[in-house]
């Protein structure tokens, strides 16, 4: 089974991006350990005769890692027009501590003896002001510029007895509070379930792991603001913890399945092929064959994803569906 500490370097490629997700949006790619910069390009391939070129870009992501595999920035691109760009910022227990004990909150308050004009950042260090927590903070870089300088978003991070995180806290740019994020874990330190609610309470999602093993797979299930199962992915692993086979079922309202995909890995990880199926048909509806250059670290560069026809019940490829191709830049430390 994989430790606590890769499980939760996973959550970064597994849980949905925005303000919910704090945490992860904090964290590079579980694939970038190590990596000082990586960018991920999408292209628009354009074919000469019978060979598929690469084409340019369509969007791309940039990103720069610290050691830790925390982001101290990113940028999205539309083609070549930059969309967004943000920077990190973290500081340690003692540093944040200290930021809460200088904070002046620019609420007025009503009275003397009244709270109520406390932003949700006053209150939250009120709260936990003997508590270990670290602190990120999120700008950008445009508005730092500008007449804003302040950051787009504070994190808390409380960390429980054994330093793992316990409770996310997430506030935006005038201290209110936007969502919690709650982690459970088993007694060996593995990651079991993650909840994340807005300020009242209410969930806005929640997600479980459980498993691990070649006779028990690895589930990472996803529930919506009313529990409702909304996708599960089943890791099925071989003797030496590798992934085998991965099946990604997505579900309605209802909780009926709608689609499911199944794909297969080599050895290291790469993925080989996918089958997408129907619900209720045992026969795939349609796969992809992958292929992949990789670099001295095992790390693809660039992967085409090709779709196959059924002929006759035998997969063949289309030869006018273009393949999905994306690249992949690495600079390591």
């Amino acid at each position: 089974m994989k430790t606590m500490k890769t499980l939760y370097l996973s959550l970064a490629a597994l849980l949905l991006a925005g303000g919910a997700a704090a945490q992860t949006d904090l964290k590079c790619p579980d694939y970038a350990s190590g990596v000082r910069s990586l960018k991920v390009i999408h292209m628009q391939p354009v074919r000469r005769g019978r060979r598929w070129l690469d084409g340019t870009p369509t969007d791309s992501l940039a990103i720069s890692c610290d050691e830790r595999g925390m982001k101290t920035s990113e940028a999205q691109y539309d083609g070549k027009a930059l969309t967004l760009k943000r920077a990190y910022v973290y500081s340690a227990a003692p540093e944040a501590r200290k930021f809460c004990e200088n904070l002046k909150s620019e609420e007025k308050r009503t009275t003397s003896f009244s709270e109520e004009g406390n932003s949700s950042l006053d209150d939250f260090c009120r709260r936990n002001r003997k508590k270990d927590f670290t602190m990120a903070a999120v700008y950008d870089p445009a508005a730092a510029r500008g007449a804003q300088a302040g950051p787009l978003r504070r994190v808390f991070t409380l960390l429980n007895k054994r330093g793992f995180p316990e409770k996310e806290y997430s506030f935006d740019a005038f201290n209110s509070l936007e969502s919690v994020t709650a982690y459970d874990y088993d007694k060996n330190n593995g990651l079991t379930q993650v909840t994340v609610t807005d300020p009242d309470g209410g969930q806005l999602r929640r997600e479980t792991f459980s498993g691990g093993g070649p006779a028990a797979p690895r589930v990472h299930s996803v529930y919506g603001e009313t529990n409702q199962l909304k996708r599960k992915t089943a890791d099925e692993l071989r003797v030496d913890g590798t992934i085998r086979r991965e099946v990604v079922t997505d579900y309605d309202s209802a909780e009926q399945p709608v689609s499911r995909s199944e794909i297969y890995m080599d050895t290291t990880g790469v993925p080989q092929k996918e089958l997408i199926f129907d619900p209720d048909d045992p026969q795939p509806r349609e796969e992809y064959d992958y292929t992949h250059e990789l670099d001295k670290k095992g790390n693809w560069t660039e992967r085409r994803r090709t779709r196959l026809l059924f002929f006759n019940g035998s997969p063949v490829k289309d030869p006018d569906s273009p393949p999905e191709i994306t690249r992949r830049e690495f600079l390591y430390y």
